[in-house]
Order: C-alpha cells, then structure tokens, then sequence
C-alpha cells in the first residue's frame, strides 16, 4: 500500500473515532472556555510557531484557565501565576503525575522511572531512595571527593563523554514534538521518525548502564563511574 491510500484511510478513520466520542459524550463536565478545535487536529495550528507566544494572545481572550483539544488530547491551560499555584500546590496531588507520551514510554522504562512514573507508591519510594541517598547532605558529602577528583583528573573520559552525550540528546528528544502523541491513530506510522530515535537512545542507555553494572558484578570496576 502507497503512503498516500495509508494516510488517506488513516484520517478518515481518526476524523471517525473524533466524532463518536464527540457524540457518545454529550453530558460531560464542562470544560474552561477556548478556542474552538478543528477536527482531528484539535487547537494545535493555535499553537502557531511560538507556541508560548501564541497562549498569550489566547489568555487575553480566553482568560487564565483555558482549554485546549491537541489532537484527541484534552488539554488545560493554566495562564497565571494564582491558577498555576492551584495546580501545582493547592490540588498538588491531583495533577502530579504526567501525561502519556512517547519519551516515557521508550526512553524511561515505560514510566517506570523517578520523572515519569505515576503519582504513587513506587513514585515515592524512588523519590526516598534519591532524597536518602543521593541528594541528603550526608550523601553529597560522601561523594565530595569524587566530585573534586573529577574537576581535575576528569576531562577527557570517553565514557564520561558519552554519557553527556546521551543526555543531552534525551533533553532534546524529551521535548521533540510529535504528532502521535496527540493523534493516536498516527502514532504507528512514526512520521517524524521520533520514536525511532527514542528507541535507538535507549538501547545505548541499557548498554552503557549494563556495562557498568557488569564491571561492578566482576569487581573490574575502577571506582570513578560517570554515573557516581
């Protein structure tokens, strides 16, 4: 099958699903003003290409608290700082874990780690596990010397290197968008070739984690891991 048949039966069956939950959901809660959505797309050409210039302007018309339809993906709008204190300290807990979405899914484990995974009983071990033995004053303390024996001794590592690398590509990818994310019924083509990236850096992740692991497990390790 051609790409252009394929993306053809796809819209029509995305511009389907949009409007049976549209018609299926007539007594929902309502929602906080905004623009109108397009079909399928929702509000994402509102966005524009200055994406925070563009909720702005929209703020001025819509108010503070806005909603927005990405794709299939209902979306609220805090546009003040008084709004966003609700969210983020009043009803805290409401709105602490993060949406799907593709990064959480092939790079951190399936959400399975400390930034992406759901609000809950293993979020909150991860987090014990970071704030005792990791970031606690005791711990920084301990990894002092590290840190001061890497300012001087540290430049040039190739495994240290790498894995700068491999972060700073995740912070890119983490914030890529991509259109399957907000269009479900898209998501497998892969369009943008973002999930295929995400794929390949977490293979590189696990490799890279692994061999560290594996020397530690055979006791070749050398004490200055990059990870430390």
């Amino acid at each position: 099958m051609s790409l252009l048949p394929l993306l053809l039966y796809t819209s029509i069956t995305a511009l389907v699903i949009y409007l049976l939950l549209n018609l299926r959901t007539p007594n929902r809660k309502p929602l906080p003003p905004g623009p109108t959505p397009w079909p399928i797309v929702g509000n994402l050409p509102h966005l524009g290409p200055i994406p925070h210039h563009s909720l702005a302007a929209l703020a001025t018309k819509y108010g503070p608290l806005m909603h927005l339809r990405l794709g299939f993906v209902d979306v609220v709008v805090a546009a003040s700082a008084s709004v966003a204190a609700q969210f983020l300290k009043t009803h805290d807990a409401n709105f602490a874990s993060r949406p799907p979405n593709s990064g959480a899914k092939h790079i951190a484990y399936d959400y399975h780690d400390l930034v992406f995974a759901p609000y809950g009983p293993r979020w909150r071990m991860l987090r014990k596990i970071c704030s005792v033995h990791l970031f606690s004053a005791k711990a920084l303390d301990d990894f002092r010397h590290v840190r001061q024996v890497s300012r001087v001794f540290g430049d040039g590592d190739p495994k240290a290197d790498e894995f700068k690398d491999m972060v700073v590509e995740l912070m890119v990818l983490a914030g890529e968008f991509n259109i399957g994310d907000f269009i479900p019924a898209v998501d497998w083509l892969d369009l943008q070739g973002v999930t295929k990236k995400m794929k390949k850096l977490h293979a590189r992740f696990d490799s890279f984690l692994n061999t560290i692991l594996e020397e530690h497990k055979s006791g070749n390790s050398t004490g200055d891991d990059v990870i430390l």
